[in-house]
């Protein structure tokens, strides 16, 4: 039998609009009956260069956690309608227009197809649906109630994802700012202030001291300066590369995150919301508490939170109370700690998991609009001392020169 080969091919669906992309088959008459069966009929295609197949055929789907959390939240409410879960999923990749996300949808649904749980078919895309997905859609199977639980999960992943763009922009936007200064200053030193310095030669009289200095820090840097800042930009990229294959560097690298004055509180508050909102929708899942906070630790965002819940699993099957297991941790507010032990004594554990989420999701976000309104004109007064410092140093000798005359 032929090794399959990647074909680009352009044809309509049954209701008769355009259709293409990237497949691979032995050869064309196999790519018209692959693309037959999925009710596709092919108008034209082109064998792709050999060198060029792993550019443009990935073996796995590629889709992105947004496009993701649409297919939960499309097979749910179809679920939810009554729909049976081979005719959503048939459905949803007849009308997907993203080509990653379309081949997701056939692969699960040649799964069911062939009688797979959709737990199982989920398993076979790892990169796309995390363990807790995977177990809290085999816990719907299980009880019946599988549209409920993809609505939960729809839900809790665009809560995080809403919540993750917000911290994401609050921080963004800072970041580029003072980056674009220290790009406008350096060009300054770097190109405009020794063109000053040459006329300023001309003068005959002492120069100011403020105008001293910055000559001197742009001659540091066209001399000495600039290899060091290039050094020392290439040693943080590097570091923040590494960080993902490390433990130990990423494990720095989030105790970094969580120690910075502004930014630290809204990624420790992000984080508190995510542990008890997923702890919350495992415990009325019906996993045991023990055995869910493992899959929690998976989906926190920082290895030092990461750990503590790690160690509070351990201290449950040693006989404690979460309560007790959060307070040893020292990673969540006392508050937090306090309402989980009223939840415990209470039986209501999930209720009140809900409504710390809830309630520090409301914080994080009022932090993150206030940080924005204050940082905002706190940086453009930073930018505005720092382009003016350089310029005003520059002129001073002529405005001296000026009041000689």
């Amino acid at each position: 039998m032929a090794s399959p080969r990647a074909f680009f091919w352009h044809g309509r669906d049954i209701d008769g609009r355009r259709r293409g992309g990237f497949s691979l088959a032995s050869d064309a008459g196999q790519l018209r009956r692959w693309l037959s069966s999925r009710g596709l009929a092919l108008s034209g295609s082109v064998q792709v260069p050999a060198g060029l197949e792993r550019l443009v055929v990935s073996e796995k789907p590629r889709a992105n956690p947004r496009q993701i959390n649409a297919l939960l939240r499309q097979l749910a409410t179809l679920s939810r309608a009554g729909v049976p879960l081979i005719d959503a999923i048939t459905l949803i990749s007849r009308e997907e227009k993203h080509a990653g996300l379309r081949r997701l949808a056939d692969d699960l649904r040649e799964a069911i197809a062939a009688g797979t749980p959709l737990s199982i078919a989920l398993a076979d895309h790892p990169r796309h649906f995390d363990p807790l997905i995977r177990g809290l859609v085999r816990a719907g199977e299980q009880s019946g109630q599988l549209d409920t639980l993809l609505e939960r999960i729809a839900d809790d992943r665009e809560r995080a994802e809403t919540l993750r763009h917000r911290l994401r922009h609050a921080m963004l936007y800072p970041g580029i700012v003072l980056l674009v200064a220290v790009a406008v200053s350096t060009a300054l030193l770097m190109f405009v202030v020794p063109r000053f310095q040459s006329l300023f030669s001309g003068f005959g009289a002492e120069l100011p001291r403020f105008t001293r200095q910055v000559i001197g820090l742009s001659d540091w840097l066209r001399s000495d300066g600039w290899p060091l800042l290039l050094a020392a930009l290439g040693a943080i990229i590097a570091g923040l590369a590494l960080a993902r294959r490390y433990p130990a560097l990423r494990d720095l690298r989030d105790r970094i995150k969580l120690a910075l004055p502004i930014t630290g509180p809204l990624i420790a508050g992000a984080e508190t919301v995510r542990f008890a909102r997923t702890l919350a929708l495992l415990m009325q899942a019906g996993a045991p508490l023990a055995e869910a906070l493992p899959a929690v630790a998976d989906t926190l965002g920082t290895q030092p939170y990461q750990r503590a819940a790690q160690r509070m699993g351990e201290d449950l099957r040693d006989g404690r109370s979460l309560a007790f297991a959060i307070e040893r941790t020292r990673c969540f507010a006392a508050s937090t700690t306090r309402m989980i032990a009223t939840g415990e004594a209470a039986g209501r554990l999930p209720t009140v998991l809900e409504r710390i989420a809830d309630r520090r999701d409301g914080e994080v976000r009022q932090s993150v609009d206030t940080l924005g309104s204050t940082l905002e004109p706190l940086i453009m007064s930073l930018l505005g001392l720092l382009v003016g410092g350089l310029v005003l140093a520059l002129y001073l000798p002529v405005f001296q020169l000026g009041s000689v005359i």
